[in-house]
């Protein structure tokens, strides 16, 4: 699995390509690029649609290689790899349908798994309510959709009540998978729960609710167990928050992100992203025979998806291109 992911790796994208496409001039010349990088074929329109939906289907492509590669055995153990994608994209489709966003909007930036293909996206991103989300997730028999049931049972269900449901599967699946694949694969799903923690410690700093540690955290971290956890949200600003969860985080290759004043709330996730990429390509060297080329390369293939819909649209509404260079997670 790990030889294959080294290879697919080989197919992504370069940092000095993606800054070159963040310099296009107009969607005509990206797509002309994008063409000539063989990420898209040459019959795709130049709209940021169309550019947007070439880009998610060669990342399904890329993903379902690396799936066919961990056999029935192999791919519980990646739980928290593919399934990761699968709870950005089921989060999505909760919001878009609680928020009536179009389905273009709940598709942007996703990446499809065989689990929830491009097919299954679409689908899921045309229902009306969160309800039939879910629904819809439990026809499919989605490991996600009956953890998700009683969260949506209610004649008015709780965007947040059901993200943490969400969370909370997520979490049970990809530790109680990891510890059979090995300690890289361990070490990273407890990473992804801290984030989880840390995301919701910076969310909620201001409630005052004495309930609001059971309702949102999320057990199974390295570094914010549930006491530091309600700690974090004591903090009475911010910044003191946000100082709090980066100092619990100290130890952690993602603790940087968090504390870092140039980084804005909304530049985080990818702010995570790069410190998670960087950290596994530094893993890989060290012990190439571990998790890590797999567990980055699904990473890098997110950071692309992020990046290039980022441009596509970017220059769609006429954003600086130096701006769109500045903002690249795979730089």
């Amino acid at each position: 699995v790990n030889t294959r992911a080294r290879g697919l790796g080989t197919r992504l994208l370069a940092p000095a390509d993606l800054e070159r496409l963040a310099g296009a001039r107009s969607l005509f010349v990206l797509q002309r690029e994008l063409t000539n990088l063989g990420v898209i074929g040459s019959d795709v329109p130049a709209t940021p649609e169309a550019l947007e939906r070439a880009v998610r289907r060669r990342a399904a492509r890329l993903m379902a290689i690396l799936g066919r590669w961990c056999n029935d055995d192999r791919r519980p153990l990646f739980a928290v790899v593919f399934e990761d994608e699968d709870r950005r994209s089921i989060q999505a489709a909760l919001r878009g349908a609680e928020q009536a966003a179009s389905a273009d909007a709940r598709l942007s930036g996703l990446v499809p798994t065989a689990t929830l293909s491009e097919r299954a996206l679409r689908v899921l991103a045309a229902q009306p309510t969160m309800a039939d989300v879910v629904r819809m997730l439990v026809i499919w028999d989605h490991p996600f959709g009956r953890a998700l049931m009683g969260a949506v049972a209610g004649p008015r269900p709780s965007l947040f009540e059901v993200e943490v449901e969400l969370q909370r599967a997520f979490a049970e699946r990809a530790l109680a998978h990891a510890r059979q694949g090995g300690p890289a694969l361990v070490a990273y799903a407890r990473q992804v729960v801290d984030v989880m923690n840390a995301s919701s410690a910076l969310l909620h700093f201001a409630e005052r609710d004495e309930d609001i540690v059971d309702a949102t955290f999320i057990e199974g971290g390295a570094k914010i167990d549930r006491d530091t956890f309600a700690g974090l949200l004591d903090g009475e600003t911010l910044e003191q928050t946000r100082s709090a969860v980066a100092l619990a985080l100290r130890d952690s290759a993602v603790g940087a992100a968090f504390g870092a004043d140039s980084v804005h709330l909304g530049q985080l996730e990818a702010a995570v992203l790069k410190a998670q990429i960087s950290e596994q390509r530094s893993l890989a060297r060290q012990r190439p025979d571990g998790a890590a080329p797999t567990i980055g390369f699904a990473l890098q293939l997110r950071a692309e998806v992020l990046d290039l819909q980022r441009i596509i649209w970017g220059i769609a509404l006429g954003a600086p291109n130096a701006v769109l260079q500045a903002s690249l997670v795979a730089s």
